[in-house]
Formats: structure tokens, C-alpha cells, sequence
């Protein structure tokens, strides 16, 4: 048995109709479910040919699952202002793996690889946190 020759426009087709079909945004698992009755092309063989699913569904005009961004949902000072408050909750060592600890058993706040997404030095985080927040002084003021 001949194995199909997909060209890239039966490809973009393929994905087109699986989304009118499936709704979108167009997931990768769904399309392969949806494929097996029909005579489309394998998401391996659309990755490859396209170089990624984005890509193809982009190709296409098909919506996809892309993976939010957490790295933003965050701004710049939001960060500076999470990380000053774990500096002042836990005024350890300020590690950054009680970072990552802290991270875990707080809500919305940015796990440690998103922030070394962001800024791969941690004590350069630290130290541009604690220039834009300062740390309050014990006993200073009242």
C-alpha cells in the first residue's frame, strides 16, 4: 500500500476542516483523533512539514491552544514588588530555591523558572527588588 503524498495545501485543507468541525482553537490530540477516519495528514507529518503546529495552523488560519505566556502576566514591577515581598516575609537567606518554596504556597505569584525566564541572575533580581521596594527598617519609624 502506497503511503498518501500530502501537499501543503491538502495539509492547511485538512487543518481547516478539522476546525470546522472540532470548533477551534485546533489541539494537536484532537486533530489526531479526528484524522484517524479520515485521509489527512499526521500532526508528525504537519509539525515537520511546517516546523511546528503553530506555524501550521498559522498556515492554515486556524486558532490553536497556544500556551499562554505567564512570563507576562506579570509586569516588570509587579515582579520587583513579589520578590521584595518574599525578601520580607522570609528574611533568610533569600535563596532562590526558598524562593521557589515560597512561590509554591503562595497564590499569584510567579513560580521561580518564570522568573528566571525573566532574569536568569537571581541576585540581580534581588537587588533591582529591593532598589525599587526597599524593605521596611526595624524599629524606624511608628
Amino acid at each position: 500500500m502506497r503511503t498518501p503524498t500530502f501537499s501543503d495545501e491538502t495539509i492547511t485543507a485538512g487543518l481547516r476542516a478539522a476546525a470546522a468541525d472540532l470548533g477551534e482553537p485546533l489541539a494537536v490530540g484532537a486533530y489526531d483523533a479526528w484524522r484517524t477516519s479520515r485521509e489527512a495528514a499526521s500532526s508528525t507529518l504537519v509539525i515537520r512539514r511546517f516546523g511546528s503546529w503553530i506555524a501550521a495552523c498559522t498556515a492554515a488560519g486556524v486558532a490553536t491552544n497556544k500556551t499562554r505566556s505567564t512570563s507576562r502576566r506579570w509586569s516588570d514591577d509587579d515582579v520587583l514588588a513579589i520578590v521584595a515581598r518574599y525578601l520580607a516575609e522570609d528574611p533568610g537567606s533569600g535563596s532562590y530555591a526558598g524562593y521557589v518554596a515560597w512561590a509554591r504556597a503562595q497564590e499569584s505569584v510567579p513560580s521561580g523558572p518564570t522568573l528566571r525566564q525573566r532574569e536568569p541572575k537571581w541576585n540581580e533580581l534581588k537587588a533591582r527588588s529591593l532598589a525599587a521596594h526597599p524593605l521596611p527598617v526595624e524599629g524606624a519609624g511608628a
